[in-house]
């Protein structure tokens, strides 16, 4: 197991490359990234006409993007002149940020920038709404609010009244006008009042709640379904997944979408399975030719002998002065002048900081025989489906080989060029069986490995160890081939012994194990080995 935490990468269990998480932007890039949204992602929730006018839909679009997609406060510096500016939506901003929803929300979007954007779709609509049907005055009491007491008809009065003005102010902005400074000076005035008055956050809580119970809605079935939504919007890009599982069931292959999200959730309680796939799909660091310097900062070459003060290198000759007691004062003198004779030691180094070189394409084969029918069929999918996560993530080429006898053999390609996603999804609901061809397999592997999109892939088997391999030229052929495109193969072996004729081609055999629950749904992964074979 030494060679295991050697060269494998061991993220915390909280790390998965499946939820990117958004990084904080600077001043600049949160500009270009709202600018953007509003352009594109949200334009058609914005743009949708109303009593809001459009800049200040748009502004209120800003400071909730800040809030929910990026996880910032934003800091009100001068609440006079927020409120001078927004007028109503002030106290219902506050209130909303100290909700129990909110901070679910914004954990549920820093998970996932694709949630985060829809929900956005479904909160601004309804902030827009809630100050659109007030502005209307009692109108929305009748229907929005629960019964009201003699104490919550005042404080609806009072806030109906700082919604005229708000709106007043608002049609000032629309049309063009200068502020009108009475209405400005009056709502610094009231808002400020109407939040000290008994019973406003719970009327205000009351304004919300509608609000409220769509959000909770809308965060139970992310918290549920989250990755199956990220990894459709890999599978299926450009599609405008609506992030609901009602619209999810009437999908032709809800079936397949099941059994995806089982795999995943197989997958991400293996740890041993994600060290694995997480080693075979890492970033290289890539030193450029031109900053690769010999300089004292290398020690593997002996450029030349000279004179100093170090005792590091000295020659032999030199230390042996240390044992004669009349040369003893010599050396001292030598080294306090710098007459030492020692080695001039040079070696290769890089001059300043690596380049990160994304890997290649992926190539992986599937023994789907009947021998891998069962626990192994439940890893090997996992595997596969986590694979494919990691390279649509990276924006890698993969092609999926799955392998029996002679005539079963099916090819399925996520890449640029073709992405053939339904037949992927179908591949999850396969039950392997069959004979197994190897030869078949590896002369498969080598054709694609010479494929112009795939030169220079990566392969993985995953296999249960059972491979013979008797066509000796295929073999001679993969040597050259790993050779030429500077190819590595690994190997995952589900429960056998060794790789078997696999060995002959494999850089890295893991072999794991696997127990099937009580269930019989899912399983623990245990790697037994790891291997570097050459």
């Amino acid at each position: 197991m030494d060679s295991f935490s050697n060269h494998f990468y061991d993220p915390s269990p909280k790390d998965s490359f499946l939820s990117e998480k958004c990084p904080l932007p600077s001043s600049l890039s949160f500009q270009k990234t709202t600018a953007y949204l509003l352009e594109n992602e949200l334009r058609s929730t914005v743009a949708f006409p109303g009593v809001v006018p459009r800049p200040l839909r748009e502004k209120i679009a800003e400071i909730m993007t800040l809030e929910v997609l990026f996880g910032q406060s934003y800091e009100i510096k001068d609440p006079e002149k927020f409120i001078g500016r927004f007028g109503a939506f002030y106290p219902l901003y506050l209130t909303l940020r100290n909700s129990k929803s909110w901070p679910k929300i914004r954990k549920i979007a820093n998970k996932s920038q694709g949630a985060g954007i829809a929900c956005l779709k479904i909160l601004l609509p309804l902030l827009y709404e809630t100050l659109e049907k007030f502005s209307k005055y009692s109108e929305f009491s009748g229907g929005g609010l629960k019964e009201l007491n003699a104490e919550m008809e005042k404080l609806l009065q009072e806030f109906e009244n700082i919604l005229q003005e708000t709106f007043l102010l608002w049609g000032s902005f629309s049309e063009g006008n200068a502020f009108r400074n009475s209405t400005f000076q009056a709502l610094q005035e009231k808002v400020p009042a109407f939040m000290q008055l008994e019973g406003s956050q719970a009327f205000l809580e009351n304004v919300l709640q509608r609000l409220y119970l769509r959000m909770e809605g809308f965060v139970s079935e992310m918290e549920e379904n989250l990755e199956l939504f990220e990894t459709l919007a890999l599978l299926f890009p450009g599609r405008n997944w609506s992030y609901s599982v009602k619209e999810l069931k009437k999908e032709p292959f809800y079936v397949q979408l099941k059994t995806l999200k089982n795999y995943s959730a197989f997958f991400e309680k293996n740890p041993d399975l994600r060290r694995i796939v997480n080693f075979i799909g890492r970033r290289e660091f890539d030193p450029p030719a031109d900053r690769i310097r010999y300089s004292p900062f290398g020690k593997n070459r002996i450029q030349n002998v000279r004179f100093s003060d170090s005792i590091n290198n000295l020659l032999p000759m030199e230390a042996a002065k240390l044992l004669n007691p009349a040369l003893k004062q010599k050396f001292y003198a030598d080294m306090l002048e710098g007459k030492l004779l020692s080695y001039q030691l040079l070696g290769k180094h890089y001059t300043g900081p690596p380049r990160i070189k994304p890997r290649g394409p992926m190539i992986v084969l599937v023994d789907t025989s009947g021998s891998m029918h069962g626990t192994p069929q439940t890893l090997a999918k996992s595997a596969v489906l986590a694979m494919a996560k990691l390279m649509l993530i990276q924006q890698r080429d993969m092609k999926v080989i799955l392998f029996a006898s002679t005539s079963q053999h099916l090819e399925i390609e996520l890449s640029s060029r073709k992405k053939m996603s339904k037949k992927f999804l179908n591949f999850l609901l396969y039950t392997f069986g069959g004979g197994t061809d190897f030869n078949t397999a590896l002369a498969s592997g080598l054709k694609s490995l010479k494929e112009k999109d795939f030169r220079g892939a990566d392969l993985l088997f995953i296999t249960d160890g059972k491979s013979e391999i008797s066509d000796e030229l295929v073999l001679a052929r993969w040597e050259e081939a790993k050779k030429k495109y500077n190819a590595k193969v690994y190997s995952l072996i589900i429960g056998g012994s060794g790789a078997g004729g696999l060995s002959q081609i494999s850089d890295y055999t893991y072999i794991v194990e696997m127990k099937q629950d009580l269930e019989g749904t899912g399983g623990k992964v245990k790697l037994i080995n790891c291997e570097n074979e050459k």
